[in-house]
């Protein structure tokens, strides 16, 4: 049975920005994909009779460090080598400083789904968003999305929760959107560099707790709530909402299934699961120059990864929402367990948030996105 299969494409490791938390940018010579490495990557996905609906999602670094040209020969092999009937789209993850119109027009064109990374207001995204100069870059990346919206390229933008979001609270964060204009977003928790060899509860920096996360977000569940407009989308609540009215999941934290879907691939063609794990060789699967996307799902690697998840996931089932969650992020549980003091392995750390949101759907009702204000703010 044909599948998804979700590429997270670093195109290339160098970057323009040195943000305090990132641990994706790389310098030097060999940071960026040849032509080679793209069209092998490109045959082989393509190719997989498994894979019915393919994405490729460019991230860096900086993707778009690398010019046009670069995503013109990729989506121009991508015609070449898609079979018939097969779904392929892209997507691009950017820090938005380099964003022009002539960027915008592109991904118009060739119908890219854009996410730029802002953190908030500029106080808290210029304390840790900066150039390599140490030049702030708020200014450049409000720019940016100027230049996507008035061209009509449709934008989603991301924020890293960090200690000065914590400190600022959900309020002037969701206000500071609200003002932006900015309505289709998420809001992701800062996390460390990848520590294989950690012990549990090592400290460590740039770490927000699933507890310190959840408190967040159930603060600004209920601010977005109080707003009342069904047209602001929030990622994290849009997902849980799904998963709690019944329906399927929506975003990949919380399908449960995402090992053999999600694939990192590095410049040089390497392979591993996901981007979340990089720097620990243990989650590598091969490389795509000599290897195929089979060879990835039935591989020693995976099958292990797959193995290590189950069990995990054993020990969380006799908990009331995991039917909601599905255990979560595998990257959640690896990060927690070797510095979140508060980490059990009987539940992911999502369950108080469930809670709150389901505690929304009782008074709403199972269809409700947002509060009854808001229904009737929207009612004919």
């Amino acid at each position: 049975m044909g599948r998804y299969l979700g590429l997270i494409v670093k195109a290339t490791r160098s970057c323009n920005l040195r943000c305090a938390y990132c641990h994706d940018w790389r310098s030097g010579p060999d940071q960026s994909m040849s032509f080679p490495v793209l069209a092998r990557l490109t045959a082989r996905a393509l190719a997989d009779p498994a894979h019915d609906a393919v994405e490729f999602i460019w991230h860096g670094g900086e993707p778009t460090v690398l010019g046009r040209p670069f995503y013109e020969r990729a989506v121009y092999l991508q015609a070449r080598l898609r079979r018939p009937g097969q779904t392929i789209r892209n997507s691009l993850q950017t820090n938005g400083t380099r964003i022009d119109r002539a960027w915008a027009r592109f991904f118009r064109e060739f119908r890219f789904r854009v996410s730029v990374s802002l953190d908030g207001p500029p106080a808290v995204h210029d304390r840790y968003r900066r150039y390599a100069s140490g030049r702030p870059s708020f200014d450049d990346v409000r720019r940016g999305l100027d230049a996507l919206r008035d061209n009509g390229v449709p934008v989603s933008v991301l924020m890293v929760i960090d200690r000065g979001a914590i400190e600022l609270g959900p309020d002037p964060i969701f206000d500071f959107f609200v003002a932006e204009g900015i309505t289709n977003y998420g809001l992701l928790a800062a996390k460390p560099t990848n520590q294989p060899d950690a012990p549990p509860g090592t400290p460590t920096s740039h770490y927000v707790t699933p507890a310190e996360m959840s408190r967040f977000l159930q603060a600004y569940f209920d601010r977005w709530v109080a707003h009342g407009d069904p047209g602001i989308r929030v990622r994290e609540f849009d997902g849980l909402l799904n998963r709690l009215s019944g329906r399927g999941a929506n975003v990949c934290t919380l399908a449960g299934d995402c090992f053999g879907r999600y694939y990192l691939v590095e410049p040089d063609g390497e392979v591993a699961h996901c981007d979340l794990f990089v720097d620990d060789p243990a989650y590598t699967v091969g490389n795509v120059l000599a290897d195929s996307f089979t060879s990835f799902r039935d591989g020693p690697t995976l099958v292990r990864l797959r193995g290590s998840n189950d069990r995990a996931l054993a020990g969380m089932r006799d908990c009331p929402d995991f039917g909601v969650c599905n255990g979560w992020c595998p990257h959640e549980r690896y990060i927690a367990s070797r510095h979140d003091p508060g980490f059990t392995g009987d539940c992911c750390g999502l369950r108080d948030l469930i809670q709150h949101v389901r505690e929304h759907l009782a008074v709403t009702g199972p269809d409700a996105s947002v509060a009854p204000a808001a229904s009737a703010a929207s009612a004919p």
